[in-house]
């Protein structure tokens, strides 16, 4: 019988996952790849990257972010050949890249195991962007009843959409954007959400667009009511506390001339 791996995006979904009933050894995707630099020719230097910047710009030590992150992204290297893979990622941009590195670790090795994903039921069709935090762990188990298989073309697509992130190719992104995928129906709404970021002034992408609007519209600087709102109408980003205040925070840093 192969071995089987779940691969978790974060500890929230860890405080629920139904251990009780399904087995297998589980490994935590502590990452926000959304958020901040993807730089480093080498793995080694990419962790360097992602070192420094989440020790500025979340006041986490460096060694802590290597013994708590690196050490389970090199658990997902060393899967066993022929082993199960589950891979448990929404479909919102956060999640969604987090899922593009993951694949990009396994592409070595994908080809002698068996690689699903795991995602929260569709309701009419459209996904529910609260994710697994609006399951129960019964729900999680019948989500891990209704997994897929990713076919090879699907694992060489987020695979080569990783790079393509990691490279800020904003014509490759919008052309993989467009690739078929059964298994992420929801993949051009995603890579148009992150391409909706970009402005040259850094202040006037979409995400900041609806964050000044919000402001103005309900009149407050409420971080609760601004990022609940936030949720509510963009979750495709599936952006959390951090990510919503880093804007805040560069928004009203910014000094018009």
């Amino acid at each position: 019988m192969p071995n089987t791996f779940h691969i978790l995006n974060g500890d929230a979904l860890l405080d629920f996952f139904p251990e009780n009933i399904l087995s297998g050894e589980i490994i935590v995707a502590r990452e926000c790849l959304v958020d901040g630099p993807v730089t480093g020719d080498t793995l080694d230097e990419f962790w360097q990257t992602r070192a420094a910047f989440i020790a500025t710009e979340y006041d986490e030590e460096q060694a802590v972010y290597f013994d708590d992150v690196v050490t389970e992204f090199n658990k997902i290297t060393s899967i066993p050949d022929g082993s199960e893979v589950n891979l448990w990622f929404e479909e919102d941009l956060f999640c969604q890249i987090n899922l593009w590195f993951c694949i990009s670790l396994l592409l070595g090795i994908s080809d002698t195991l068996r690689v699903n994903v795991v995602k929260p039921l569709l309701k009419d069709g459209k996904p529910d962007w609260r994710g697994f935090g609006a399951l129960d762990r019964n729900d999680l188990a019948t989500a891990y009843q209704e997994r897929s298989r990713l076919s090879t073309t699907e694992i060489k697509l987020l695979a080569d959409l990783w790079k393509a992130y990691k490279t800020q190719n904003r014509v490759e992104l919008e052309k993989l954007g467009n690739a078929e995928a059964p298994n992420f129906p929801f993949l051009n709404e995603v890579v148009q959400a992150h391409l909706d970021r970009y402005s040259e002034d850094n202040l006037s992408g979409r995400p900041e667009k609806v964050l000044k609007d919000i402001i103005a519209q309900k009149n407050t600087n409420d971080f609760k009511t601004i990022f609940q709102e936030f949720s509510a109408r963009e979750g495709i980003y599936g952006f959390g506390d951090w990510q919503i205040e880093s804007i805040l925070k560069k928004l009203r840093e910014f000094k018009p001339d």
